[in-house]
């Protein structure tokens, strides 16, 4: 399970080593999904091949290893619901801690994910899922109702569910990752 203080960890190491955090997750993503070349990653990501080649050489050496592993905590399974219009997008593997700051500071996760995607439109709706129970924090209930629904297309297990508007598989995913450090962050230097 990743919790904040793995997201906080990882965004400060890699700032450290002088690599933007959003690209670095992307590529590292796409790697443990995908068997193909660097040229290939660049295209599908939309970052350049120099971006591209300096992440996979560094975990081709194993200076991002750490990376690697902690990013595979998360398992992003994407939902099949005809009657919305956007993407949801359920992402299991996040610590009860996380889900709990999604739920209390929704408002502000909403706004890291516009300002790091440089999209304002860019979600619908977030949703967090906790013990197979879906709730849409600050969402008024009316508006709530279609996306309930998903309620029976969901996994028994917790998570957070984004409804993203033009999906960008690993790169929407990296943004995501990104904004909950980025609210990590927040909340402790609230404390």
């Amino acid at each position: 399970m990743i919790s904040c203080r793995d997201l906080v960890e990882a965004t400060s190491r890699l700032r450290e080593r002088g690599l933007v955090v959003v690209e670095a997750f992307s590529v590292v993503l796409a790697v443990l999904a995908e068997s193909v070349g660097r040229v290939a990653l660049s295209k599908m990501l939309g970052l350049t091949e120099r971006t591209v080649r300096r992440v996979a050489t560094l975990l081709k050496s194993g200076e991002l290893s750490w990376l690697h592993d902690l990013l595979r905590e998360v398992v992003t399974t994407t939902i099949t619901a005809p009657w919305l219009t956007c993407q949801p997008v359920l992402y299991t593997g996040l610590s009860s801690e996380l889900l709990e700051a999604v739920s209390r500071r929704v408002v502000l996760l909403r706004d890291f994910i516009v300002i790091s995607s440089g999209e304002p439109s860019k979600l619908e709706v977030l949703g967090v899922l906790k013990n197979s129970e879906l709730v849409f924090p600050g969402l008024v209930e009316e508006w709530a109702e279609p996306y309930l629904r998903l309620r029976g297309v969901l996994p028994s297990t917790s998570g957070l569910l984004v409804c993203w508007r033009n999906y960008k598989r690993f790169l929407d995913d990296s943004v995501l990752l990104y904004s909950l450090a980025r609210l990590c962050e927040s909340e402790s230097s609230v404390e």
